[in-house]
């Protein structure tokens, strides 16, 4: 039997009207759905990725906190100005303090480079064992950080327990942001 050709006009319409749905609707679907698979799997694999890591986050809080409080520690030990005369004045109250005598606080050339310049000083000065030890104990409390590279002492010729002290120090500042010596 032989379909009239209003069935094969309706068969052919239906055939028309699936293809159409395949090709215009059903196709761009998958590929949308593809699409979006591929994407659900990147993200899951980046999110395996950046969770462990993620994990150390309260670490790096933490470290950076310690890096920023030593980073000002370090701004104030070590200046960013020379200011010399301010620095002196503290060494003299300190030997006056520490009651000793017969002071000297000479500062030598500057010694500059790109991260760190330097004050070399000379310090002398007079007094017992003790004063002197309490002038070392002084010194390390200051803000400022005051290296003391080389001390001599010498008795006194009157055997009266007065030492003299000859010290070779340094002082350090952060060289000025334009100053590239």
């Amino acid at each position: 039997m032989k379909p009239d050709k209003q069935q094969l006009i309706i068969l052919g319409l239906a055939i028309a009207v699936i293809s159409g749905f395949g090709v215009f609707r059903y196709i761009p679907l998958v590929r949308r759905n593809r699409e979006i698979e591929n994407r659900i799997t990147e993200s899951t694999q980046l999110h395996d990725q950046v969770s462990p890591q993620s994990t150390l986050l309260p670490e790096l809080r933490q470290q950076k906190e310690q890096l920023r409080d030593t980073l000002n520690s370090f701004s104030v030990k070590v200046p960013e100005q020379r200011d010399f005369a301010r620095l002196w004045q503290e060494i003299a109250d300190v030997m006056n303090e520490c009651n000793l005598t017969e002071q000297l606080i000479q500062p030598g050339a500057d010694l500059k480079s790109e991260q760190l310049c330097s004050i070399p000083l000379t310090l002398e000065c007079q007094g017992s064992l003790e004063q002197l030890f309490e002038f070392f104990q002084e010194l390390e409390k200051m803000d400022r950080l005051v290296h003391i590279k080389e001390a001599e002492f010498e008795n006194s010729d009157k055997y009266d327990s007065i030492v003299k002290l000859n010290a070779k120090a340094s002082v350090y500042y952060q060289p000025e942001k334009g100053d590239k010596s």
